[in-house]
């Protein structure tokens, strides 16, 4: 098939396949000779009207029905048609050049619709084999019959046949058409108008489309190609995923930790937790107090990742070896509280209860000769878990003394999440003050998880609340009377009368709080021995120079110890040897009476100085003595010089301390 009849057969199935969608009647195929006899008529009417080609044609659509119908009522009759004629022909070729320019013009396309003016100009152009037939050859053609044979259904018949038509029949119809033109021209005008733009409509409807399924390809193969390029990608990120993945599973291991402190590292958490409660069983075995002790993963077993390079790994026999044998294990005891007070911590509940009556036993033993009538905890006493290290639960025999005899404690506790100072001292009953970092040093300040600390704790007896009846025998304690004495020295005191304690019968019944009487109702009272107050007598004379202090100064300033109290040479040296160079002073210890003041014995020459109260000091070996017998010295006075008379291997002070006829170590009442 020729390309320019494929173009029309395309351009033809495309026009019908828009009608069709517009739900439309397709138009009538006008001939090329019909054509130009509608131009004809045209142009003319422009003429008459003096419209230019291209200016805008309007009618109402009563002048175009109008005009429709005179052109179909108007008679053809044969003198119109001879009188027409030769204007007609007179006038043919002028309008026919006329036309021809403005065919030309109108399918000259214009700049700005190049494309629509091109498909316009594509329908006006008839097959190339359509041949126009002049009128030197239409006289020779069959004149056509006067009744044309009814057109079959579904094919399309031309407005007329020019070859069935004769010169005069061709003339009349000229004729008609001229005058149908002048009337409606402007309806023809707008027809045609209305379907150039139609089929420019059509043809920019078409062309849009075709641009959407184009553009519609280009986007699906971009997606084809983006799709291959994100697999692409995927592929390249999952190969990199799995290196760094494979790299980091090679050079990371577990580092395990209990309660923060870190005991190890591992390849698997497996070799870790498969082992805790077997860890926890051996641990438990092994207390001194039976505690049971768990070790729980994410609580107080934790796990985290870290470089394995340069670290020894542990297996899971080392893992529990290091387990068992922590010193800072936490483990859940049981505390019991006295109101908010924290009394005593114990392995387990059960221990705990069997405290609290083992203290209400103890704290409500009756006095001899009396019965318990009622006893009760002056507070209410719970039991509560609390967490602190193995170390700091007590036994059951310490929690029992601590509960009945109070006393001081101290709690070591590994700090939970959420956990804070004024928490941990509400949880031990103690003021923040209490509570000291792990070394017990200091108090802190400030706290964060897995932070060991120190509590200390200072408790009083639980109370116990307690009603007696009966006999009992009571020792009442004597009293001490403190009086005033002008017959003794200031600082002096003297026991006038010894006290003695009253001891009686108590018939009734007492109450008591805490093991103190707060509440007695007396029957009767029988004294088997009555007391008597102790009286001391406070001296309030002026002490005079001489007075004994009861204190001792050292009798020489300057000396050096060559002899020590205590066995020498097979027997007792009974003061110390103070050496120095003979002539040297030295003074009374304290003041006094001088009782001796002469050579004695191996002494040589010898002073000695009664203090009373059964005190005297002696001073030998004297080069010279100050003093007589009977002389009242005074503290720190110059009593004689040194020397090395009796006994003596070289000059030195032989000082001694009697008290009550018995030689005592000088040196600790010199405080040397």
């Amino acid at each position: 098939m020729d390309p320019a009849d494929r173009e029309v057969k395309e351009k033809t199935t495309h026009e019908r396949e828009i009608y069709a969608e517009r739900a439309e009647t397709e138009p009538q195929e006008i001939t090329e000779e019909e054509m130009q006899t509608l131009a004809l008529a045209y142009a003319k009417y422009l003429a008459e009207h003096n419209i230019k080609p291209g200016e805008a044609t309007f009618i109402e659509p009563e002048e175009l029905m109008s005009a429709e119908s005179d052109a179909e009522a108007e008679p053809d009759t044969e003198a119109d048609a001879v009188e027409d004629t030769d204007a007609d022909v007179q006038e043919e070729a002028v309008v026919t050049e006329e036309v021809q320019a403005q065919s030309d013009e109108v399918e000259q396309p214009q700049a700005d619709e190049p494309q629509i003016t091109e498909e316009i100009a594509q329908e006006e152009t008839m097959p190339e084999d359509t041949e126009e037939k002049t009128p030197e050859e239409r006289p020779s053609e069959e004149k056509a019959p006067e009744k044309k044979a009814k057109k079959p259904a579904g094919k399309k018949t031309p407005l007329f046949n020019r070859e069935e038509l004769s010169d005069e029949e061709a003339a009349k119809l000229a004729a008609r058409l001229e005058r149908s033109a002048a009337k409606a021209g402007p309806a023809a005008a707008l027809v045609n108008l209305h379907d150039r733009i139609q089929t420019g409509m059509d043809a920019t409807a078409g062309r849009l489309g075709k641009d959407f399924i184009r553009e519609s390809h280009k986007i699906a193969s971009s997606y084809r190609q983006s799709r291959r390029t994100i697999g692409t990608a995927m592929l390249i990120i999952g190969i990199v995923v799995a290196v760094v993945l494979a790299i980091f599973d090679k050079y990371t291991v577990y580092e395990y930790a209990y309660n923060g402190k870190i005991l190890g590292y591992v390849n698997n958490q497996e070799d870790v937790t498969g082992v805790l409660e077997i860890a926890g069983e051996k641990l438990s075995e092994n207390s001194s107090h039976g505690a049971e002790i768990k070790f729980v993963t994410n609580q107080n077993v934790t796990f985290n990742l870290v470089d394995g390079r340069g670290k020894s790994l542990d297996d899971s026999d080392t893992a529990i070896n290091k387990l068992v044998y922590l010193t800072d294990i936490e483990t859940e005891a049981y505390g019991i509280y006295d109101g908010k007070n924290l009394a005593a911590v114990v392995k387990s509940s059960e221990d705990a209860e069997r405290l609290l009556e083992q203290s209400m036993a103890v704290l409500s033993e009756p006095d001899t000769g009396m019965k318990v009538v009622s006893s009760e905890f002056t507070n209410e006493l719970a039991i509560q878990p609390i967490n602190v290290l193995l170390t700091s639960v007590q036994s059951n025999s310490d929690a029992l003394e601590m509960m009945t005899e109070g006393g001081s404690t101290q709690y070591y506790h590994i700090v939970e999440t959420g956990e804070s100072i004024g928490s941990l001292a509400r949880t031990f009953g103690v003021d923040p003050i209490n509570i000291y970092d792990e070394n017990n040093e200091n108090v802190i300040t400030e706290i964060e998880q897995g932070d060991k600390v120190c509590i200390h704790k200072d408790n009083d007896p639980v109370s116990v609340q307690m009603v007696e009846k009966g006999k009992l025998r009571e020792v009442i304690e004597f009293e001490t009377i403190k009086q005033d004495s002008d017959e003794y020295y200031e600082g002096d005191t003297h026991v006038e009368q010894e006290g003695r304690d009253q001891i009686q019968v108590f018939t009734g019944t007492i109450t008591k709080v805490g093991g103190e009487v707060t509440d007695r109702d007396e029957e009767s009272t029988e004294i088997i021995r009555k007391g008597r107050d102790k009286i001391i007598l406070i001296g309030t004379a002026e002490r005079p120079r001489t007075a004994p202090t009861g204190t001792y100064l050292v009798p020489l300033e300057h000396y050096t110890l060559t002899s020590n109290f205590g066995p020498r040479w097979g027997r007792l040296h009974s003061g110390i040897d103070m050496a120095i160079r003979t002539g040297t002073p030295f003074m009374a210890t304290d003041g006094g009476t001088v009782i001796r003041a002469s050579w004695y014995s191996g002494y040589g020459n010898c002073i000695d100085v009664d203090h009373g109260n059964g005190r005297v000091t002696r001073y030998g070996h004297c080069s010279a003595i100050y003093v007589n017998v009977g002389d009242e010295v005074y503290q720190g006075q110059v009593i004689g010089l040194v020397g090395s008379t009796g006994n003596s291997t070289g000059p030195h002070l032989h000082f001694e301390i009697i008290l009550n006829g018995t030689p005592v170590n000088p040196r600790p009442y010199l405080g040397i």
